[in-house]
C-alpha cells in the first residue's frame, strides 16, 4: 500500500507541475489542430474547453495528491504484523 501511496504522491507531483507549466491547454490546442485541421471548425478551440482541460488537469492531480496521502497515512496508522 505504501508503494501506491507514493506512486500517486510522484503522480501528483507531475501532473501538478504539467498543470503550472501549462501543458494540458498546449497539448490540447497542438492535438486540436492536427486532429482537426481542414475541417470546418474554428481555427481555434473555444475557451470553454480550454478552461474544461485546465480545471481536469487540476482536479485530476489534486485527488492524486489526496489519494496518495491517505493511503500513505493508512499505511501507517495499520498496525504491523
Amino acid at each position: 500500500m505504501r508503494l501506491f501511496g507514493l506512486l500517486l504522491l510522484v503522480g501528483a507531483a507531475i501532473s501538478l507541475g504539467l498543470h503550472a507549466l501549462g501543458a494540458p491547454e498546449a497539448l490540447y490546442g497542438w492535438l486540436y489542430h492536427r486532429l482537426l485541421g481542414g475541417l470546418d471548425v474554428p481555427e481555434e478551440p473555444s475557451d470553454g474547453t480550454v478552461a474544461t482541460v485546465r480545471y481536469v488537469s487540476l482536479i485530476g492531480g489534486a485527488l492524486e495528491l489526496l489519494g496518495g496521502v491517505a493511503l500513505l497515512t493508512i499505511d501507517r496508522l495499520r498496525p504491523s504484523k
